[in-house]
């Protein structure tokens, strides 16, 4: 959890706002990030000590500072999608402007693509989740999804493992990104095609390598 605080946030898709969670295992508690406060700052700053355990109700069951306000975002997507392990919610730049606009990411970076190979569903609400019935109307427009926009208010990504999580968060805003350039000089991106896809998902490295990559960017030691 630490770890993904800091390459979060040294990669710019975060700073104090934006949360990270997973589940603990054969439990119905959450490890989440905390809320931020006058001590809880930038997120490259968190350690292992400074997270939190709530239950799925979003109650405190551990921890010295207040959970985010927003935990419904992850109790609600939990309760609906028992497949899922890890969430990150951030406000990142350019996937947030995307949803804003309704403008489609489309699978247009051969490595990133594979992410957004169905459209990236929209919630169209600006609100902070701080209910269990928000919660449960992001879950809905989540559906069986890896992401999902809050319009106006950032995005979120789900997996079966938390550095999954945090690299679909990367990728998505990579993707984003590019998609707002081949816009912005007026051209037609070409959309990679699924058999080109699955040729390079099938030759290219594993999650983990990523990850190590990530972290290192970060200043994490292996």
């Amino acid at each position: 959890m630490a770890d993904c605080c800091r390459v979060l946030y040294r990669l710019g898709l975060t700073d104090y706002m934006g949360h990270p969670s997973v589940r603990i295992p054969g439990t119905d508690r959450v490890l989440i990030k905390p809320q931020h406060s006058m001590r809880i700052r930038a997120q490259d700053r968190l350690t292992p000590d400074d997270m939190v355990i709530i239950d799925l109700d979003g109650n405190v069951v551990e921890g010295k500072d207040r959970p985010p306000s927003e935990r419904f975002i992850h109790t609600c997507i939990y309760r609906a999608r028992p497949d899922v392990q890890a969430i990150v919610h951030t406000h990142q730049h350019w996937a947030t402007i995307m949803g804003v606009a309704e403008a489609p990411i489309e699978p247009i970076l051969h490595v990133q693509g594979e992410l957004v190979q169905e459209p990236v569903p929209i919630w169209p609400c600006a609100m902070l989740v701080t209910d269990n019935q928000l919660g449960q109307q992001l879950a809905a427009a989540l559906g069986s999804h890896r992401a999902c926009h809050l319009q106006g208010h950032g995005i979120v990504t789900v997996a079966p493992a938390l550095p999954l999580a945090a690299i679909d968060a990367i990728h998505l805003e990579q993707l984003a990104k590019a998609n707002w350039r081949v816009a912005a000089i007026g051209r037609k991106p070409r959309v990679i095609p699924p058999e080109e896809m699955q040729q390079r998902m099938a030759s290219g490295v594993g999650w983990e390598v990523r990850w190590a990559y990530y972290k290192q960017l970060a200043g994490i030691d292996a």
